[in-house]
């Protein structure tokens, strides 16, 4: 089938939303995050993305939850966790040894 854009308000209507707010709003929020918390921590923050778009389809798609989609956001917050956790306990031993030194 040929390639074929189109036409109808609707599509062009969804297609600034994605432009506008998907891209260039959430782009400059997150280099705003960024900015405040740093690089490493904000990567962080993306880990949670798929939790968020999944409450945005289940509110506006109807989208049915799954044991398998509660599987996969108890890991994403899981891994979270584990990636917050050990960094705080792990830097401040590394301030320690600098003081000594």
């Amino acid at each position: 089938l040929p390639l074929a854009i189109p036409a109808s308000g609707a599509y062009w209507g969804a297609m600034a939303f994605l432009v506008l707010i998907g891209s260039v709003l959430a782009f400059g929020s997150y280099l705003t995050l960024v900015h405040r918390i740093g690089a490493a921590r904000a990567g962080y923050a993306t880990v949670l993305f798929p939790i968020v778009a999944l409450s945005a389809s289940t509110w506006l798609e109807g989208y049915v939850w799954t044991p398998l989609a509660f599987v996969g956001v108890a890991l994403v917050l899981a891994g979270n966790a584990v990636m917050f956790w050990p960094a705080a306990r792990g830097n401040a031993g590394l301030r320690t040894a600098r003081e000594k030194a």
